[in-house]
């Protein structure tokens, strides 16, 4: 049996002697809480604010095999599994510092790219904004006439408020194009279309369509009454 003296020298010292269950309750639900607050009142912040509204044009990437497919299970995989076996060589008590600093930098580093994407977007920004010097074109005062590929309604979810999501070939970038738009009037855009895109630099990085109109259908025209 050990005796008492050995018993006290392995027990913990410092501060993780004093943490208690409330710590842990504080550390797992305060972070999460935190990028929620953050978000809404990021939201709130769009409802009261009278700017352009700025629609993300983010590249398609086509995966050119089955790893790129299926690459964040394996790294999810990955994690738990280290994380499992810090467990079991270090002990709880020993390895619990550094599981709770990785479980704050995620949150909070979340909460920071919330808040970047925040701001990057801001349509109060993209007109003061200076234009990449690879896409001088897309972001002048002119239209630029992009062509519709292809059009799917997606409908809204927890990760946004859902429209129709259009693949476009936009002259100037090599790879086709995504935009999702939030608007009724963009379920009547059909494959073919021509669409006339302004665009817009974001603060920090990316493009933003700021406007658009159907440049030209393929759509037949509405049949009207003739007259009598």
């Amino acid at each position: 049996m050990s005796s008492p003296a050995a018993l006290q020298s392995a027990a913990p010292g410092g501060w993780l002697a004093r943490w208690t269950s409330l710590h842990t309750a504080w550390l797992l639900f305060a972070p999460p809480a935190v990028l929620v607050g953050l978000r809404a009142v990021l939201e709130w912040f769009n409802d009261r604010q009278n700017a352009t509204p700025a629609l993300p044009l983010l590249p398609i990437s086509t995966p050119s095999g089955t790893f790129d497919l299926l690459w964040p299970v394996v790294a999810g995989l990955a994690l738990l599994l280290a994380i499992g076996l810090l467990l079991r060589r270090l002990g709880w008590r020993r390895a619990m510092p550094l599981v709770g600093g990785l479980w704050l930098l995620l949150w909070l580093g979340g909460s920071a790219l919330l808040l970047q994407r925040h701001l990057n977007e801001r349509g109060l920004f993209l007109h003061d904004a200076t234009a990449p010097d690879a896409l001088p074109h897309l972001a002048s005062t002119a239209p630029v006439a992009a062509q519709v590929l292809a059009n799917q309604f997606k409908p809204p979810s927890l990760r946004g408020a859902g429209g129709t999501e259009l693949v476009l070939q936009v002259p100037g970038l090599g790879a086709p194009q995504r935009l999702l738009i939030d608007d009724p009037r963009a379920r009547q855009i059909r494959p073919g279309d021509a669409l006339a895109l302004q665009f817009s630099p974001g603060r920090f990085s990316g493009l933003f369509v700021t406007d658009w109109r159907v440049a030209s259908a393929t759509m037949p025209a509405p049949a009207t009454a003739s007259p009598r």
